[in-house]
């Protein structure tokens, strides 16, 4: 599954695992949320600035980058950093290394992704918030999670388990790891749900 660079402005990269082969072939600009400037640059990648509290990125990288350092508490790196791109017009955006390091960051990196109309990607999934109305043309045996966020009332067509005007919710049920049964795939959605499927096939139990 690839993705359309053309919709988005900037990719968005936090400190976690990052999918270094797209961001190495991407001609979109690089925004680090700070520690993830640390990654990029080992790797050999230049952000085009850093941006949150500056207490993770290393010293002579802010001597070599522009940056912007908020000390304050009340906002996280991701928060802060997205808050640089809508300022400066790098909307929509491409989130990546939003995954890996601890549970608790991963939970409050989604929390804060799920308010976004940004695209998350890694180098096995694709994840996006989404309500109302739309059709994928995904092909059949795609493995797909939708979770509530916090809840939505949720109705597909062309799933393996089909939704049938389902209650999604944060702390209670959820649709993870479905399978595209028929292609197009549609949902809809009253409220909000996050969506998550995998970039490439995935042979499992729920395999068809």
């Amino acid at each position: 599954m690839t993705v359309d660079e053309g919709f988005y402005r900037s990719v968005l990269c936090l400190d976690g695992e990052l999918p270094l082969e797209f961001l190495k072939q991407t001609r979109l600009p690089l925004i680090a949320a700070d520690g993830a400037a640390n990654r990029l640059v080992e790797n050999g990648l230049k952000p085009i600035v850093i941006v949150g509290d500056c207490d993770s990125v290393r010293a002579e990288l802010l001597e070599q980058y522009p940056h912007i350092c908020d000390r304050s508490q009340d906002t996280t790196d991701f928060e802060k950093a997205f808050a640089y791109l809508e300022k400066e017009h790098l909307l929509p955006t491409i989130v990546v290394g939003m995954s890996g390091g601890c549970l608790d960051r991963i939970l409050s990196n989604v929390f804060i992704f799920s308010q976004t109309d940004a695209l998350f990607l890694s180098n096995t999934q694709i994840g996006f918030a989404m309500t109302g109305k739309r059709t994928f043309d995904w092909e059949a045996d795609t493995k797909v999670s939708l979770f509530g966020c916090p809840h939505a009332i949720v109705t597909s067509h062309g799933l393996k388990w089909e939704l049938n005007r389902t209650e999604l919710a944060f702390g209670g049920f959820q649709s993870c790891s479905n399978r595209v049964q028929t292609s197009p795939l549609t949902l809809e959605v009253e409220g909000k749900v996050l969506v998550f499927t995998y970039r490439c096939a995935v042979r499992d139990a729920g395999s068809l």
